[in-house]
């Protein structure tokens, strides 16, 4: 989408002149002509960048960027500053409080449009990198395939509710869950097969619990489900329903061969006289090892 700038300048000769060097490099462009029409203007319609002179009538350039800076959600549109050429302490001063460049008078087209041109770009990079950051974040919490928890996040869970269990004298479960012949089924139908039969392993691993319950993918082909406040006969029922789906067809959406194969254990404490999460886990995934 093409940026739009909005170009803040009490002068109407240059408020003119710097829209059509804006709209000559490709620019859609909004005008303001004091500081309160600046603010009125973000508040309308959220512009990509702001071209604003500091010697606005009513709230001057540093007012206007002291409540844009003050506003999480506004904090990040990109100012670029106009001034005189001698104004050195004004563009020092704006750069303090947040200007990502300047301009000077009297106006050079090349500097205008490469000044905002790299604001832009610098702003668009900044936007790229959070989201980056955000995607690392979310991966470390969320498989991005089957968006079942992570197993870093499985160890903090689990932890989490032992100590909760042991404080207050809950019962506490692990499962245990393997898609037994995995690879079987990649080999057979290729990657996408054993992948798609992991996502509707956990679709239906989500559907047998509870909202307090957790679902992580523990390895490639397993995942654990952390039961709080669920002894060991809870846990089995939630065992024998998904068995049961899975041995009649009805656990998977689509025709999957070979047949998906489960192999399931559990560790329930505090009948399983462990002395923490990770004991409790490991518990029951040595149990789902053993069920060959």
């Amino acid at each position: 989408m093409t940026a739009q700038i909005l170009v803040a300048e009490e002068d109407p000769f240059n408020l003119r002149l710097l829209q059509e060097l804006c709209e000559a490099a490709g620019y859609t462009v909004i005008t303001a002509a004091k500081g309160s029409a600046v603010l009125d203007a973000v508040a309308r319609d959220r512009p990509s960048l702001i071209l604003m002179s500091l010697t606005l009538p009513d709230l001057d350039g540093f007012e206007v960027m002291r409540v844009l800076k003050a506003d999480a959600e506004l904090a990040s549109i990109p100012v670029v500053v106009v001034t005189g050429a001698a104004d050195a302490d004004l563009r020092a001063r704006a750069i303090e409080l947040g200007a990502e460049d300047y301009v000077t008078k009297p106006y050079r087209v090349f500097e205008v449009q490469q000044r905002v041109r790299n604001a832009l770009r610098l702003q668009a990079a900044e936007s790229a990198a959070a989201v980056a950051h955000e995607i690392v974040r979310d991966n470390e919490l969320v498989d991005p395939l089957t968006r079942a928890g992570t197993s870093h996040q499985l160890q903090i869970t689990v932890n989490y509710e032992f100590t909760r269990a042991a404080r207050y004298k809950h019962d506490l479960t692990c499962l245990s869950v393997r898609l037994a012949n995995y690879e079987q089924i990649a080999a057979s139908g290729g990657p996408d097969a054993g992948e798609g039969a992991l996502v509707q392993l956990a679709t239906g691993l989500r559907s047998y619990i509870r909202t307090i319950d957790h679902v992580f993918r523990s390895e490639i082909d397993a995942f654990v489900v952390v039961l709080p406040e669920t002894d060991e006969d809870g846990a089995l029922a939630v065992l024998k329903r998904l068995q049961a789906a899975a041995q009649e067809g009805t656990l998977w959406g689509a025709l999957i061969t070979p047949l998906p194969k489960l192999r399931c254990g559990l560790a329930s404490y505090p009948k399983l006289a462990v002395p923490g999460g990770e004991a409790l886990l490991h518990a029951a995934v040595e149990n789902e090892r053993s069920n060959t």
